[in-house]
């Protein structure tokens, strides 16, 4: 792991029934706050003890498993470092799947399409399926994004 980036992780475990209806559906705000109060108190002590000379950003991901539960990590990265990554350093994703673009393993947890139509829906904040890929996405501070197993 890179030292210029500082890794907090505060996960919280929620049952996520009628979090999202699927890939595409509105994230439930309820969600995103119950996880961002979480790790509110562990992201204001590591920015403000942030003295580097590269602006830092605080990026919240999500990841939605099969199973429903939600886990949720705030990433102290560079600003306009990308977001595959940031996922690979944080041993999110595999630096392989970073460096591909493309993910089907998520926090251990494989999505197998030709298996069962299982998939890696990245989404925004607002729940909406992105437009690019992990490799394109840019970081900035305040940004949230998820992936959620979907079927």
């Amino acid at each position: 792991m890179k030292s210029k980036q500082t890794i907090s992780l505060a996960v919280a475990s929620m049952m996520a029934a009628g979090l999202l209806a699927g890939c595409g559906a509105s994230a439930s705000s309820t969600a995103f706050s119950a996880a961002s109060s979480v790790a509110s108190s562990v992201a204001a002590s590591e920015v403000a003890s942030s003295a580097a000379s590269k602006a830092q950003a605080t990026v919240e991901f999500a990841v939605t498993a099969a199973d429903g539960s939600v886990s949720s990590v705030l990433l102290n990265v560079t600003d306009g470092e990308k977001l595959s990554t940031a996922l690979a350093e944080a041993g999110i994703i595999s630096q392989e799947e970073a460096d591909a673009g493309f993910v089907t393993t998520v926090n251990g947890e494989t999505a197998d399409y030709d298996k069962d139509q299982a998939w890696w829906c990245l989404t925004d904040a607002t729940g909406e399926m992105t437009t690019v890929g992990v490799a394109d996405i840019a970081l900035h501070d305040g940004d949230s994004y998820a992936f959620v197993y979907t079927k």
